[in-house]
This record gives C-alpha cells, sequence and structure tokens, in this order.
C-alpha cells in the first residue's frame, strides 16, 4: 500500500503533503520546530539555521522551493497583550498572550512551482535589538521585501545590498508597524463629509456603524 503521506504523479517526483514535507525538513534540520494548523505548515528556525534552511528549500531536488512568495514581520512586544472583541466583529474570543521579552518574528513564504506546494518559516529576533541574515543572496526578491520589514519593524537584515527605506521619508523617526508605534493622525474631510477622526480618536462603533 502507498504511504499515504507521499501523492505520486506519472512521470514526475513524489509531491509530499504538509506531513512529508514536515519529515523531509525535519531529517536535515532536526533542531527547527513545526506545526501544522488545518493546511499550513510552519517551520520555526533560530537565526543561526535560516540561511542553511532557505537555501535548502530552494536547492533540495523532493522541495524545490523556487518562489520566496512573501516575506513580512510580525511584533510581539513584552508584556501581557489582550485582544478584545470588536463590536464589528463577531464570534472572535479574546486573546491573551504574556512575554517576557519582546519580539519581531519574520515570516517568509516559500513555494514549489514545479510542485505545487508552499509552507511558512517563521524566524524570532529580539524588537530591542532586532537582527537576522539576509536572504537576498539566495531569493534576489527578497531585496524588497527586507527593506519594507526593516522599514516598518526596524529589523537589521545583515548583509543585504542596500538596506534602506522604501515607504517612510529617509529621515523618518521610528517604525509604524511595530505595536508600541505611538497612534496619530491628521484629520481628514472625505468626500462623503463624513467626518473620520486620527486612529487615536477612533471610536470603532462610530466607525462601521
Amino acid at each position: 500500500m502507498a504511504d499515504p503521506k507521499v501523492l505520486t504523479v506519472r512521470n514526475a517526483p513524489p509531491v509530499l503533503d504538509c506531513e512529508g514535507i514536515e519529515a523531509h525538513i525535519l531529517a536535515t534540520f532536526p533542531a527547527v520546530a513545526s506545526q501544522i494548523v488545518g493546511d499550513e505548515l510552519t517551520i520555526f528556525v533560530h537565526p543561526n539555521d535560516l540561511v542553511g534552511l532557505i537555501r535548502f528549500t530552494r536547492d533540495d531536488e523532493t522541495l524545490s522551493c523556487e518562489l520566496l512568495a512573501d516575506l513580512s514581520g510580525v511584533h510581539w512586544p513584552a508584556g501581557d497583550t489582550e485582544i478584545e472583541l470588536q463590536p464589528a466583529t463577531s464570534g472572535w474570543p479574546v486573546h491573551r498572550i504574556s512575554r517576557e521579552f519582546g519580539v519581531i518574528e519574520v515570516n517568509y513564504i516559500v513555494r514549489s512551482l514545479s510542485r505545487n506546494h508552499w509552507f511558512r518559516i517563521v524566524c524570532g529576533t529580539p524588537d530591542d535589538a532586532a537582527k537576522l541574515p539576509s536572504v537576498t543572496g539566495i531569493h534576489p526578491t527578497a531585496n524588497w521585501h527586507e527593506r519594507e520589514v526593516y522599514d516598518m519593524f526596524g529589523v537589521d537584515f545583515v548583509g543585504h545590498p542596500e538596506l534602506a527605506r522604501i515607504l517612510m521619508p529617509d529621515d523618518w523617526l521610528g517604525h509604524p508597524q511595530r505595536k508600541d508605534y505611538p497612534l496619530g493622525g491628521i484629520d481628514v474631510e472625505y468626500k462623503n463629509a463624513k467626518h473620520i477622526p486620527p486612529p487615536n480618536e477612533r471610536d470603532l462603533r462610530e466607525i462601521v456603524e
């Protein structure tokens, strides 16, 4: 009986599902952690192994992840964070997170066009000294993605050929997508004459109703 973790296609290399990809990566990188939720595989890697893992996913014949489809950041500040149920949503529970140290997670979405699979690689770095190795030498498209994460989150990508802001002015202070970045805004009168206040003065119910 065929291994249910391997789907075969005539005249083509085997195509792995999430469990097969997970096992294949863990066989070479036993120190990484992994998680499968639904049909999504996430691999958690230490910064020291990041470049090696990204290169492996590209060059390994079984994985063949030729495309870095996306690279983005998430900021998890230190302390207790509580995400309340919002009036404009339904069914979302209150979510509480407690962290001793602030972390910025960088998410790499790698995709195989020839094998038709994708998965996520996550690498964390302290938010008070955010630094990761650049993967531009493996995937040139990372150039622009890393510049955006540098601009929005302040992650220093070591080895990047020209790490500079890409969205904000060069002399901008701070990194706007960090959760500890101060809210603010400019009053704008929209065409429909409905006034929307700056973010730090908004009431969600007022906006959506």
